[in-house]
């Protein structure tokens, strides 16, 4: 069973996307939707960590220009819906890692662009890494 769903979110309609369908497909489940801010490494303090967990009533005043769109695209998706949100910073494949592995979710979803070939090599695929660097079960949203 599927108690606990990390959704990685971002101001993409594939974002979107992958939150619509972890609310369809795990309605009773929590489902805690994550973005990520990436900042320039030399930005960042060493010890950057989750700022913070809230529900969708409380995203007002967090984060920039693209959190709160990003923050105002989880509240259309959710119509309602209880959503849990985690505002995190750095590297969106580190961070995605750590926030899956923290022992908390049963299950991850992603959306995913589904580029291959020299354009992923090229782009790299913040789902990709997530997929193989956690054994927790993985749905990719494309």
């Amino acid at each position: 069973m599927v108690d606990r769903v990390l959704v990685a979110v971002d101001d993409s309609p594939l974002g979107r996307d992958a939150l619509a369908y972890a609310l369809e497909v795990f309605p009773d489940a929590t489902v805690v939707a994550a973005h990520v801010a990436f900042l320039e490494y030399d930005m960042l303090p060493s010890d950057t960590e989750e700022v913070f967990e809230a529900g969708l009533d409380e995203l007002d005043d967090v984060g920039d220009e693209t959190a709160r769109s990003v923050f105002d695209g989880i509240r259309r998706v959710a119509d309602g819906r209880t959503v849990a949100v985690s505002f995190l910073t750095g590297d969106p494949e580190d961070r995605l890692v750590e926030y899956a592995t923290s022992g908390e979710f049963d299950q991850v979803v992603l959306g995913t662009h589904g580029r291959d070939g020299v354009s992923r090599l090229l782009i790299g695929s913040v789902a990709e890494g997530v997929v193989r660097r956690t054994e927790i079960p993985t749905t990719l949203v494309k």
